[in-house]
């Protein structure tokens, strides 16, 4: 111990260079002689420091590294405040030098362990903030995260502090870079993971707020999707009456109609809410399905003003609904109950986006209704409904029409093929259920029957034909335009329907 100790008063760069790496290992060693010994080595190196005044040098760096070991490895080490102070003046300019960022940030962590409380350790802190957001470098920025979390979480901040580090981040959730951005929300997902619940209450609005203009302007699709696991994971932290004062806040979002960005935000928000409490969201449904059906009434009066059946190219707000589609269906998936109650969901407006001018808002409301129908139980269309009822006999007949129509559209997936033959199916088997005319002409041309749709034997009384007629020209059309490959998908998904309707038919 004395042969290493004697060695860091060398004149000799070599020598000294090998007694501060002998330093960093002896002092893992337990050695009853390290009481003693320990705080002639911690000043001996800062005195080596202090000689060269530059964190250029290798040696420095080497010092470093050593007086790191110690402070991490002995409990019991001190250092004087003013080789803290010393110290933490010496490694702030080098925060931001990739050169010699490892020792520095290494030595850092050492002090910020050791809980050394001095006025500099917190103005460093202050610029480990900022080049945690403007570093372009991934391993620098976690550095600063985690140095940063741990100063957070063990040095004393008062309140007006505090809170001007949430507000610093909360405003960098808008900083230009997309790397920046991405490292603020990682350490606010470990502020909010691990800081006590009062403190992550009484900044819950500031970074709620901040969180959701992410998820509305933010162009970065990963950032959106971190911004929304963040809102789940506050969410949870949040009490009651902070819950209920965001879903008022939401609620008054949604009725913006002048600003439809934010009432798509605030759907949004409803259905992470959803996610990330389950079965607890049940005290805030009720608002929330009230403000996604009068979304989607809206949106059906909208489009009932557009002339043409099956246009794609007509310019109508799609992201609204398509996000009060998904809203309905968590809802839905995690309350299956409010399927067949009275009066939860109406089903006519979401029928009414079947044929939207958008293939997601169609994919969203098919399945919506898919949702439906696997809840229902299969029986003969009700004549003892509304006629826009789902489970109506005139319902079910403009439904199955619709669904028809889908299938001839050029924009035509697999996914929402298989989506309308899984609702025909179920269609099918209902109409199945029905007592059908004896006199029904089945030959009759599809313009023809749809002509007749008024009368006896019109489609409406006996649809299942029609509906085989309906597929079987529609197939036919697909065949005679093979080349085009929606149209090929089309015929499939109709070929489909058939032989699974023919086999539950006969047996």
């Amino acid at each position: 111990m004395v042969v290493i100790g004697n060695t860091l008063y060398s004149d000799n760069t070599p020598v000294l260079n090998s007694g501060l790496k002998a330093v960093a290992e002896i002092v893992k060693c337990p050695l009853k002689s390290l009481q003693k010994s320990v705080p002639v080595f911690i000043h001996q190196i800062i005195d080596i420091i202090r000689q060269i005044g530059s964190t250029e040098p290798e040696m420095v760096q080497t010092a470093f590294k050593s007086l790191s070991t110690i402070l991490r490895d002995d409990p019991g080490t001190q250092v004087k405040e003013k080789d803290l102070v010393y110290l933490l003046e010496l490694l702030s300019p080098d925060l931001e030098e990739p050169s010699r960022q490892a020792s520095v940030f290494t030595m850092l962590r050492a002090i910020v362990s050791r809980k050394f409380v001095v006025p500099e350790m917190y103005d460093i802190m202050d610029k480990a903030s900022e080049i945690m957001v403007t570093s372009q470098s991934p391993s620098v920025q976690e550095q600063c995260r985690n140095v940063l979390l741990q100063f957070l979480m063990d040095y004393p901040q008062g309140k007006g502090r505090l809170r001007n580090q949430m507000t610093f981040l909360a405003k960098n959730l808008s900083y230009v870079f997309e790397s920046g951005r991405i490292s603020v929300m990682e350490l606010l997902a470990a502020i909010v993971s691990k800081f006590e619940v009062g403190l992550v209450r009484e900044y819950a609005d500031l970074l709620f707020v901040a969180l959701v203009m992410v998820i509305a302007n933010d162009d970065s699709s990963k950032c959106r999707e971190m911004a929304a696991e963040l809102i789940k994971a506050l969410f949870v932290k949040l009490d009651d009456n902070h819950r209920k004062l965001t879903i008022s806040h939401l609620h008054s979002w949604a009725n913006q109609h002048s600003q439809p960005q934010l009432t798509r935000v605030s759907l949004q928000i409803y259905s992470l809410i959803v996610d990330a409490l389950q079965a607890d969201s049940l005290p805030y449904v009720r608002d929330m399905l009230e403000d996604l059906d009068a979304v989607m009434e809206r949106s059906a009066q909208e489009l009932a003003s557009v002339e043409e059946e099956d246009s794609m190219q007509v310019d109508v707000g799609w992201q609204v609904p398509y996000h009060s589609l998904i809203g309905i269906s968590k809802v839905l998936r995690v309350f299956p109950n409010l399927f067949t109650g009275p009066n939860k969901i109406n089903w006519v407006f979401i029928a009414d986006h079947l044929l939207f001018p958008h293939a997601w808002v169609r994919t969203a409301s098919c399945r919506l209704l898919g949702l439906l129908f696997t809840e229902a139980q299969i029986s003969a269309p009700r004549t003892d409904l509304p006629d826009n009822s789902p489970f109506s006999r005139r319902g079910m007949f403009e439904i199955a029409k619709k669904l028809c129509t889908q299938l001839k559209s050029e924009h035509l997936d697999a996914a929402l093929s298989l989506q309308i033959v899984k609702n025909l199916f179920y269609i099918g088997k209902c109409f199945s259920a029905m007592t059908i005319s004896p006199d029904l002409e089945v030959d009759k041309s599809i313009e023809d029957r749809e002509k007749t749709r008024e009368g006896e034997d019109g489609p409406e009384n006996n649809p299942l034909p029609w509906l085989f007629s309906k597929l079987s020209y529609q197939i036919k059309s697909a065949h005679i335009a093979r080349r085009n490959r929606s149209l090929s998908t089309v015929k499939g998904a109709c070929l489909t329907f058939r032989v699974k309707m023919l086999k539950y038919i006969l047996g």
